[in-house]
């Protein structure tokens, strides 16, 4: 009775598990987004990406920022203009290598990853948008209509990134409303002189803590 026994309760076992694992199969589908991304928990407001991502050694070339501006500023004659608040072509340049460079420290960094300048070269592909974006004021400091500015921020916009692999199927989404330069020294809610040093500060601390925050999502 015994030899019949332990058969039949190895047996129930597996039946068990697998009843389990296709119970987790199914959850995780009915979860997944189009793509097949999961959602993850993390500290920016959504994560997803595919299921056991694993980007351990992987070369990764990250697409110059898309900006989405927020035109919250009037225009008019003793007024500064729209396109006084974004930034130039060398700012754009400057803002790119920014936000690869955080994103090899904080994100690719501990995964033994790194960057490539040449897409060809790569496993995966970040691109990355600063949606309903805007600055306190313009950066250029000749502009004698703005020498001194005090601000509670420098900046604010929704940070939305997108991971492909090597055939371009997404892998990983991100998306997280950023208020740059929200914790001044002076404290929270308390205005600070705003100038471009101050932004370029400011936007190197927060989005390490984007990227920081993406890392331990994964």
């Amino acid at each position: 009775m015994r030899r019949i026994f332990q058969p039949l309760v190895f047996i129930s076992l597996l039946f068990i598990g697998a009843c389990a694992q296709q119970s987790a199969l199914e959850e995780r589908a009915q979860n997944a987004d189009a793509d097949g991304l999961l959602p993850r928990e993390s500290g920016l407001d959504e994560v997803a990406a595919v299921f056991a991502l694993d980007l351990s050694g992987a070369a990764v070339y990250v697409e110059p920022v898309e900006i989405e501006y927020t035109k919250r500023f009037k225009t008019g004659p003793g007024t500064a203009r729209a396109r006084d608040y974004e930034l130039d072509e060398g700012d754009r340049q400057k803002l790119n290598a920014l936000l690869a460079q955080t994103f090899s420290e904080k994100f690719l960094a501990p995964r033994g990853s790194r960057l490539v300048d040449d897409p060809a070269e790569a496993d995966y592909r970040l691109q990355l948008r600063l949606e309903n974006f805007s600055l306190a004021a313009p950066l250029d400091p000749t502009a004698t209509w703005v020498w001194r500015v005090y601000t509670d921020q420098s900046a604010y916009g929704v940070l939305v990134g997108s991971l492909y692999d090597s055939d371009g199927n997404p892998v990983m989404r991100f998306r997280d409303r950023r208020d740059i330069g929200d914790n001044f020294v002076a404290g929270p809610g308390r205005f600070e002189r705003f100038n471009s040093v101050t932004f370029w500060g400011d936007m190197r601390i927060d989005m390490r803590r984007a990227f920081a925050s993406l890392d331990k999502s994964l």
